[in-house]
């Protein structure tokens, strides 16, 4: 039974851990803390956090909310109108009201402040422009802080309203810089700005923190401001004062703290609005202190957001410039988002880590000297600080990038997967210029990441506008196919659908044998390849992929099905490496998982698929991971779930073969990676649970995301870092298929097809759904024998011409089509309970509304 929960809202003793991600995404981290408070600045390309031990350091440890510098807003009570009062003031955070409460809802952060002795309510609606489908509309390092004062009082109130910002730059390199700071007011139409930078000589423009930040009051008018904030305006509030000469003696002279502020009278019951925007622009990611990894052309690298802006000020002024574009489409996406039959719990955690965008785990780079490879690049670690990326074998689980920011992931596969990590056999290096550092045996390549980056090369084509991205990279996206089919028939000497010999893999060793999870991805990569082929006219090459998938789907299934789920046959040859053995492995369907996913043909016949899941959930899902742990025969080193907390592990071992999985333990790193198999981490659960969802096994998938959830709940941790080997790892992001299962959304947009299957309340569905460039409502009503399936579009454009839906049964019906309120003739297709509804082709743009009724 789906829970239907009231959507979550935190109180202030819940708030310690909470750290949403607030900023554009690739554009650094800063954290909205449950109080309202911004904290965990990582703009300042100075490595904020050590990671240390073996990644699970923050789960055991979470980060409690913390205070960098000096940065706040507060509320003043100037006089009750007719009254004159001894002012009063409020910070706008912990301990400035009585009653705090928090709704995350990413992007958007929802903060409540009420005390019945103060005579003014606040709201703060805190985010960054999030526009999906336009990642060049999303990558502002801004935050956007919207407060909402109302009047609770009977009688009028004059009320105030004020934000300060220290001077940060050069500020963490004060020792090295030389010059001085400056604070900067601008009057610019009906804005207010303070500007905090730093003018040093040149030698001190390449230190890391070097740049600038601006708070700007958009209703500027009548408003005030200081560089420097004097004495009488502190208001019980001593973060606002001077600060000492603290780098003096470094030659930048005063650390200057600015503040802004306005007065307004409210009347009883009345609203206002007051909006700051918070921006910075701190290019120097180049710089070793960054924590930044060494790429191609370091030295000339720099933060992207630099290309687009000149400073702060420019990226507060191009936001302030198109606010409709920028600020109401976001909240547009909040509405349409949260516009759901979904639950609550649900729609938060399957997009939550989206926001891994916006942390230290993403960036987009400039190369200054305009280089192909790097110019605009996308670049992921696995986790903050840790694991060279762009990592194949971890990022090919991600939904939400590709889902939600498609032409940024179509530009990962163009310029990083097909381009700088592409080698001319075929072979899609698996950590881009730094893959010689895996542990690999010269093959060169993570087999279920080249898989998996083909299938998204697949799914990036779904989302493109036509063919030309395709046609362009047909002739790489075919030789990496045709590498692992080289790869298949080295032991046998033609291709059967089962790879043997060496598979370095995401559980980072080499594995040999006939492994179910690892030729199930290199199935789907042939159904992928299939489909590809066949869309360009190479029929040839179709015929070939299709004729060797359908060989390895029957025979997975013969040799390495045991009636209950899949195995692997270990290489008698090889008895060092690890290998899961007869264990029940969380991905030992991963390749029908994906085909799910990007709408392909199937990899696996159902009926073994369901019992493998179902074994999932019995044998891997535990209520008490302490319990599994406290008897499993191969320790964990780390963990992700801890005693009385529910999880679901990697590989159990329900019909033995647990003394032959680790393989022969050498050393620490072994000890380590043989661990995996006793951990619960999330990105796999994700994409076992959006399977089981999409195969119809809806309570089982459910039940292993909410322990997910409750993990991750706000007391114990910070429900936005779901950590994996660090924090905000990068594999979380499959959570979004979790969500793309529920709708049982398909997309082929050169081909005009969209297509829904609801998995959960399919008789009464609304959710959201995101197309190449679009995104808008869909919704299914179910009653008296007739199905009312409406698609509104909210965003951008689109062009359909064909529409998949199911019908709760098989028996014939009719079928009407309308849009805009206008009836349009239609084919239609019908298998069973399936219906293939074609047209002529439209094209919708926002504010268009397709209606379909099956009678």
């Amino acid at each position: 039974m789906v829970r239907q929960e009231p959507p979550e809202v935190y109180t202030e003793s819940q708030m310690q851990y909470v750290g949403m991600p607030i900023g554009g995404i690739t554009a650094g981290q800063v954290y909205l803390g449950g109080d309202g408070q911004l904290w965990y600045w990582d703009i300042f390309n100075l490595q904020r956090i050590e990671p240390g031990g073996p990644g699970d350091k923050f789960y055991l440890n979470p980060m409690v909310q913390d205070k960098s510098f000096e940065q706040g807003f507060a509320v003043r009570i100037k006089k009750l109108i007719p009254t004159t009062i001894t002012p009063s003031v409020k910070p706008l955070r912990k301990g400035g009201f009585r009653n705090i409460t928090f709704r995350g809802e990413y992007p958007i952060g929802k903060v409540t402040y009420h005390d019945p002795a103060f005579p003014v309510s606040v709201e703060l609606n805190a985010y960054t422009p999030f526009v999906p489908t336009d990642h060049e509309s999303s990558d502002f390092p801004a935050v956007v802080m919207e407060y909402t004062l109302t009047n609770d009082a009977v009688i009028p109130v004059s009320v105030e309203l004020l934000g300060w910002l220290q001077n940060m730059a050069n500020f963490q390199t004060a020792a090295s810089a030389k010059g001085t700071h400056k604070n900067s007011i601008i009057r610019s139409e009906n804005t207010l700005q303070l500007k905090l930078s730093s003018d040093v000589e040149a030698a001190s423009q390449d230190l890391p923190d070097y740049g600038n930040m601006s708070l700007t009051l958009l209703q500027g008018g009548e408003a005030w401001a200081t560089p420097m904030a004097p004495k009488d305006i502190v208001y019980n509030l001593p973060e606002v004062g001077p600060l000492k000469d603290t780098l003096a003696t470094a030659g930048l002279g005063n650390v200057l703290t600015g503040a802004i502020g306005k007065e307004i009278i409210l009347n009883p019951g009345e609203k206002r609005t007051m909006t700051f925007i918070i921006s910075w622009y701190f290019p120097n990611v180049h710089r070793k202190e960054s924590g930044f990894h060494h790429l191609k052309n370091r030295e000339k690298l720099r933060h992207y957001y630099s290309k687009k802006f000149t400073s702060s000020s420019d990226v507060t002024r191009k936001i302030i410039a198109n606010q409709k574009k920028y600020l109401t489409a976001t909240k547009l996406w909040n509405k349409t988002w949260y516009d759901s039959s979904l639950p609550a719990w649900f729609l938060d955690r399957t997009f939550i880590n989206t926001s891994t965008l916006a942390t230290t785990s993403c960036y987009r780079l400039d190369d200054l000297t305009d280089d192909p490879d790097n110019e605009g690049r996308f670049y992921a670690m696995e986790g903050v600080y840790l694991g060279h990326g762009t990592c194949t074998h971890v990022f090919h689980y991600e939904q939400a990038l590709g889902r939600v920011f498609p032409g940024l992931a179509r530009q990962l596969r163009t310029q990083v997967d097909y381009g700088l990590s592409y080698k001319k056999e075929g072979i899609i290096a698996y950590r881009g210029e730094l893959s010689a550092m895996g542990r690999h045996d010269g093959r060169g390549y993570a087999v279920d990441g080249h898989a998996g980056t083909i299938l998204r090369a697949y799914r990036e084509y779904t989302t493109a506008l036509d063919n030309r991205y395709l046609e362009a990279y047909w002739p790489k996206i075919k030789k990496s196919i045709e590498y692992m089919i080289t790869h298949d028939q080295e032991k046998s000497g033609k291709p059967d659908g089962i790879l043997e010999g060496a598979q370095y893999n995401t559980l980072d060793r080499m594995w040999y044998g006939k492994i179910s999870w690892i030729s199930s991805m290199y199935n789907a990569a042939l159904r992928a390849g299939a489909v590809m082929a066949k869309e360009l006219g190479d029929k040839a090459f179709a015929r070939k992929c299709s004729e060797i998938a359908d060989i390895g789907k029957k025979k997975i299934v013969d040799e390495l099905f045991n009636g209950e789920y899949f195995i692997n046959i270990l290489d008698p040859g090889h008895p060092v490496p690890p290998n899961s053995n007869i264990g029940c492995h969380i991905d030992q369907v991963l390749g029908q998982s994906w085909a799910l996913q990007a709408g392909l043909p199937r990899v696996l016949p159902k009926k073994e698929t369901v019992s493998a899941l179902k074994s999932i959930f019995r044998y891997n899902f535990h209520k008490d991971v302490g319990k599994y742990l406290d008897t499993a025969t191969i320790k964990n080193v780390r963990f992700y779930a801890l005693p009385r907390e529910a999880g679901t592990v990697m590989c159990s071992f329900p019909k033995g073969g647990a003394d032959k999985a680790p393989g022969q333990i050498q050393n620490e790193w072994e000890k380590l990676v043989v661990g995996y198999f006793s951990e619960s981490m999330t990105g796999f659960t994700y994409q076992a649970a959006a399977h089981m969802i999409a195969e119809g096994l809806v309570e089982e998938g459910l039940t292993m995301i909410r322990a997910i959830h409750d993990r991750y709940a706000s007391e114990k941790r910070n429900p936005y870092n779901e950590i994996e080997y660090g924090n905000h790892y990068t594999r979380a992001m499959s959570s979004y298929g979790a969500f793309v299962a529920a709708s049982g959304f398909t997309l082929n947009e050169p081909d005009g097809a969209i297509g829904f299957d609801p998995k959960i309340t399919p008789h009464d569905f609304r959710s959201a759904f995101i197309t190449g460039g679009s995104w808008g409502t869909f919704s299914q009503k179910r009653e008296a024998g007739r199905q009312t399936n409406t698609i509104a579009i909210k965003y951008g454009s689109v062009n359909l011409s064909k529409i998949t839906l199911y019908a709760e049964s098989a028996q014939k019906r009719s079928v009407s089509l309308s849009i805009n309120g206008k009836k349009i003739p239609v084919r239609l297709k019908r298998n069973e309970s399936r219906y293939d509804i074609s047209w002529k082709g439209t094209d919708l743009k926002a504010g268009d509304e397709i209606e379909l009724i099956i009678d």
